[in-house]
């Protein structure tokens, strides 16, 4: 997460309560913590949320309070023996936004969110995703960070330094020893998140062979991007490229520019055409996106684009899509977040880097956008050669 302040001066000036340590329930802390080593972390303010009691509960029974972020604060706390502690107790949007805003672990981005649903402080993903300007679909990959065993989510809370995107491919290993497999090279090796989808790809094709190196794993998962279009037409480069983007991949843009080309002509009838070409059901999907993209439609698309996402989160271009939308609805900072999770997923994109920049211009920071034009300018320039 993209952080313009730090923590600690997100929260200084806000109303903070003294609760009682033992009114809140948290995740203990892993053994291998020790607080001497996070003695010169700054200290942020602890974010709790008031949890809903029964009717019938006596009054000081039901103050019960659960932490969602800087949990390493609280800890240090109750190290020490303190009887309370000065924390941010989520109450309003106001409270929501600069509680999200100072969270740096995902882990605990996941905590929050999960706290703000049980509770009804938001009353579903949809009215989340709006007032943070994420995506439907981005709040659902960082909810399902909660899948991964305790001890896991125990030890995320000790750094901040691992992202939701490196943490994804974890997430969806269902045998137990493979799962823990996988977490122990992240937490060694500082793997990209794209090295863990490729780690977790051929883990799944191949059980059991642990002689490939991670380059070994992304010379084999390596996409062809050299086409000659001249050759080729747009119906036979889908049907060559569909095996290249299965759902436990990325979705690259020279994939999705050839499924694209099967939109023109667009003309009345185009989807029962395409799906007689066997187009696939997502493909469809993602495909009516940009058909309302194209037509002006743009809110419609993003909600067709986010269904997209809910069921194939690594499905890059989508990302891209709702980007441009929100920009061309004139939401430069809901755009900047879509996008820079299309980044995550393919940072070296130029299209990409690009329409981020066009976005950054709007929200004036020059500088960066700059940056941006100049390495996709690069990317660009490097391909031809």
């Amino acid at each position: 997460m993209d952080k313009k302040r730090e923590s600690g001066e997100i929260l200084e000036h806000m109303l903070l309560e003294e609760v009682k340590m033992e009114n809140i329930n948290f995740i203990k802390p892993p053994d291998e913590w020790d607080p001497e080593l996070h003695q010169k972390e700054p200290y942020v303010p602890a974010v709790l949320i008031e949890e809903k009691r029964g009717s019938d509960t006596k009054k000081e029974e039901s103050l019960k309070y659960s932490l969602l972020a800087h949990h390493r604060s609280l800890w240090k706390a109750h190290a020490k023996g303190q009887f309370t502690i000065r924390a941010l107790v989520v109450r309003s949007n106001v409270h929501i936004s600069l509680a999200h805003e100072s969270i740096q672990n995902c882990t605990e981005e996941a905590l929050l969110f999960d706290g703000l649903l049980r509770n009804g402080l938001c009353e579903n993903r949809s009215r989340l995703s709006e007032l943070l300007g994420y995506s439907r679909a981005r709040i659902t990959q960082i909810l399902n960070l909660l899948k991964l065993p305790a001890e896991m989510r125990q030890k995320l809370l000790l750094t901040d330094e691992i992202s939701e995107f490196q943490l994804r491919p974890i997430v969806r290993i269902v045998e137990k020893k493979a799962q823990q497999n996988m977490f122990n090279h992240l937490i060694k090796g500082k793997l990209t998140g794209r090295q863990m989808a490729l780690y977790a790809d051929e883990k799944e094709k191949k059980e059991g062979d642990n002689n490939k190196s991670i380059t070994d794993i992304e010379d084999i998962m390596a996409v062809d991007t050299n086409l000659d279009e001249s050759e080729k037409s747009p119906q036979r480069d889908y049907e060559e490229s569909i095996d290249e983007a299965p759902s436990s991949i990325v979705i690259h843009p020279t994939y999705t520019a050839r499924l694209i080309q099967l939109l023109i002509p667009i003309h009345i009838g185009w989807e029962k055409e395409l799906e007689e070409k066997g187009v696939s059901r997502i493909d469809m999907v993602f495909l009516t996106g940009i058909y309302k993209l194209r037509n002006g439609l743009y809110e419609e698309a993003v909600d067709i684009l986010d269904g997209v996402l809910e069921e194939n989160p690594d499905y890059a271009p989508a990302y891209f899509y709702i980007g441009k939308c929100k920009n061309l609805l004139g939401d430069p900072t809901a755009a900047e977040n879509v996008l820079r999770s299309a980044l995550e997923l393919l940072p070296e994109e130029p299209d990409y880097l690009v329409e981020l920049a066009i976005v950054l211009e709007k929200l004036k920071r020059d500088t960066e956008a700059s940056s941006l034009y100049r390495k996709a300018g690069l990317i660009r320039k490097k391909s031809l050669t």
